[in-house]
């Protein structure tokens, strides 16, 4: 699943090596990305990623309520704003964040993007090891009629390994 050639069409995982090493290749991957680009910065739990959400405004609400919305409001309507828009979230040392966290938010973006492939927002994250996190996918990304979930994993997610 190791490919070097990045062209933003899947989700990209940097890992191994040192953090300053995988920060700098980072920067040489964002520095050649014509994509929008929004950082979170050392997100832990959803709650970090919805609040960080809600204040950049990462969501497009299909109704109206009178005062806020809460996250769970929020989090329904950043599931349609992740399939109709054509970003780059970056997560540096994704590895820092909470398991649950890491592996829910990237089944969603891995399902979304499944689906939606030309328009689905893409995640750039680093991260010192892949494998739990692999494995843990591979067994809670959807499955298609087409596809087993390993396969799943496969066309939508790349692994640089450095």
């Amino acid at each position: 699943m190791e490919d070097n050639k990045i062209t933003f069409q899947k989700h990209l995982l940097i890992c191994g090596k040192t953090e300053k090493e995988r920060k700098t290749y980072l920067n040489d991957v964002l520095d050649a990305c014509d994509l929008e680009i929004v950082r979170f910065p050392s997100m832990k739990s959803f709650d970090d990623y919805l609040k960080l959400v809600r204040t950049k405004g990462l969501f497009s609400p299909f109704y109206e309520t009178k005062g806020k919305y809460n996250l769970n409001q929020i989090f329904d309507f950043h599931i349609d704003w992740i399939a109709e828009n054509n970003c780059l979230f970056v997560f540096e040392e994704f590895n820092k964040a909470d398991e649950r966290f890491r592996v829910e938010i990237l089944r969603i973006m891995i399902n979304i993007l499944e689906v939606h492939q030309k328009s689905a927002v893409k995640i750039i994250a680093s991260l010192e090891d892949e494998n739990k996190l692999i494995s843990d996918l591979n067994e809670i990304v959807n499955k298609t009629p087409y596809k087993t979930q390993s396969e799943v994993i496969k066309s939508n997610l790349q692994i640089i390994a450095l």
